[in-house]
């Protein structure tokens, strides 16, 4: 029997309050993929949608660098046989199994083609790996034409588009044969810190150069998610529920996962006082210690290698006080001392400002809470690419 991995995911949150439409256009994720194969299948999301997604044609190929699908390489997406289906609220659904040979380092392109005028809500909305079309069918078409996109909501906080999201797409699944060695499936939950890839997918390409054919990363990142509490209702569900509901239904079902990486906090100690969230939700170093132990040991009981990434500096401002920043030391403290972790990654130090609070300017954003590229290249630099290394190989 094949064993099916997991090469590419994403979390879904609610896209209902956010400024862009997928309606009426064709969605194109093009997904970076590490592990070889005999098939595929695509798991779609209508998790946070109360009425059904209709899916008026899908497809799955093989794309260049630039986006555009490989000749020879595309194949329908199918549901029970149709490659138009309906998703229905709140669940999950598998693909049939598409007959389409991979390879490590080539990009796995999925078209969705939305053909009612409703707002499809159940996505990822930092497009990294997104571009939507002008109106219309294109899933056949090896060119995408794109639509023009506001750009200037992610200008301050986020260095990549935040308005064309990725939408029902939630994994994408690579068959193997079991008689191959099984590759590592690397998870990393966190924030936008996570999700906006800044450091992760410099980390991703080096550990795939690294290990070609034997790894894969999923960026399991929401933007204001936060471990203890969900969105507030100032933002319509945007940021997801907490860390420690969703773990079970984004993290934990990860087809051939084993390892993780958790990185939430930074919000549960910033957020509290903005954008709708009281003050009364400013976690404690307990409740902290109190949500992540049971995560960790399911984890470690299902034999995942559990990592810990410690919360990145950040600015001194009106809301996160110089409290807040103890808090996020004491935090980092326990991390680095409780024994709970495989291993403990100091994502902040090669960017930490030296002489106070904060990262060096010339590696963070506007914010002062996100790293740019420029710092987010550094933290992938000091990440040991032994920890991941499958069979324990440290080559």
């Amino acid at each position: 029997m094949p064993r099916r991995v997991c090469t590419f995911a994403v979390a879904h949150t609610d896209l209902s309050g956010q400024p862009f439409n997928n309606a009426g256009r064709t969605l194109r994720v093009l997904a970076p993929n590490n592990l070889g194969g005999c098939g595929l299948y695509v798991k779609f999301s209508n998790y946070y949608s109360d009425r059904p997604v209709w899916v008026g044609n899908a497809t799955v190929a093989l794309a260049d660098p630039l986006g555009n699908l490989l000749p020879g390489t595309l194949r329908p997406l199918t549901v029970h046989g149709d490659s138009s289906f309906a998703l229905v609220p709140r669940r999950d659904v598998y693909s049939d199994r598409v007959d389409l040979a991979v390879k490590p380092g080539q990009t796995i392109a999925v078209s969705l083609y939305y053909p009612l005028p409703d707002r499809v809500v159940s996505g990822n909305f930092v497009s990294i790996f997104a571009t939507r079309s002008v109106k219309g069918d294109w899933c056949a078409e090896p060119e995408l034409p794109k639509a023009r996109i506001l750009s200037s909501l992610s200008r301050t906080v986020l260095p990549w588009d935040i308005t064309s999201a990725t939408t029902t797409l939630s994994e994408i699944l690579v068959e193997q044969p079991t008689e191959a060695a099984a590759p590592c499936v690397v998870a990393a939950f966190g924030d936008s810190i996570m999700q906006q890839g800044a450091w992760l997918t410099p980390f991703t390409q080096r550990l795939y150069k690294a290990y070609p054919g034997r790894v894969s990363v999923c960026n399991l990142g929401i933007g204001g998610n936060r471990l203890l509490h969900g969105a507030p209702a100032a933002t319509k569900g945007m940021y997801g529920h907490a860390g420690v509901e969703r773990f079970r239904y984004d993290l934990l079902p990860v087809e051939g996962l084993t390892h993780a990486i958790l990185a939430l906090g930074t919000n549960d100690i910033g957020l509290p006082g903005k954008d709708g969230a009281p003050e009364g939700e400013l976690i404690t170093l307990m409740d902290y210690q109190a949500a992540l132990e049971p995560m960790v040991d399911t984890l470690r009981r299902r034999g995942v290698k559990v990592f810990a990434g410690l919360l990145l500096p950040r600015e001194i401002n009106h809301i996160y006080t110089e409290q807040r920043e103890g808090l996020r030391l004491a935090i980092n403290h326990w991390l680095a001392g409780c024994g709970l972790f495989d291993a403990v990654l100091d994502l902040g130090a090669p960017i930490a400002a030296p002489d106070g609070p904060g990262m060096k300017k010339e590696y963070a954003l506007p914010d002062g809470l996100h790293p740019n590229k420029l710092g987010g290249q550094k933290i992938a630099q000091g990440i040991d690419l032994g920890l991941f290394a499958p069979g324990g190989d440290r080559s």
